[in-house]
């Protein structure tokens, strides 16, 4: 997954495929990411792409040079699901090290204004979860638990 722009006025965001592999073979990625609930649910998206391909995630994506962690949020969300975000708590700062890579995440407890999800191509499928399914990936399970929504705290 690289960063390419789907904007002519953010081209300068663009790296080029072979150089964004080594950048992150060589140093941690920082992103932020969303547990969005609406109506009580959680939602969740199958990855297509490396790390967890395959696996339900969160929405989310690479902060860049000048956003904040929470705009970087709202605008990935937005990329991914098409959906607006009203308030969002910060839960905590992971750090994930996979075999291809090392990521530093920034995850927000999020409530979505809307449940019309329009995916783009990063993701397969998605689900609200009033339950979490049997094989959440233990990355995901320790975010959900740190947010307390199984507990019903937001």
């Amino acid at each position: 997954m690289n960063n390419n722009s789907n904007s002519k006025d953010e081209e300068t965001d663009y790296i080029p495929d072979l150089l964004y592999s080594q950048i992150e073979k060589s140093i941690p990625i920082v992103s932020s990411e969303a547990l969005i609930i609406f109506d009580g649910a959680l939602l969740l998206l199958k990855r297509n792409n490396a790390p967890a391909k395959g696996e339900w995630w969160f929405p989310g994506g690479r902060i860049r040079k000048g956003e904040s962690t929470e705009e970087a949020l709202r605008r990935e969300v937005k990329e991914e699901t098409g959906l607006e975000l009203d308030e969002c708590r910060l839960i905590n700062v992971y750090s994930r090290v996979f075999p291809e890579r090392h990521d530093i995440t920034i995850a927000y407890f999020c409530r979505s204004k809307s449940s019309n999800v329009v995916l783009n191509d990063e993701h397969s499928e998605y689900a609200f979860f009033k339950q979490l399914p049997s094989n959440l990936h233990p990355c995901m399970q320790k975010v959900i638990t740190d947010s307390g929504w199984e507990e019903g705290r937001w």
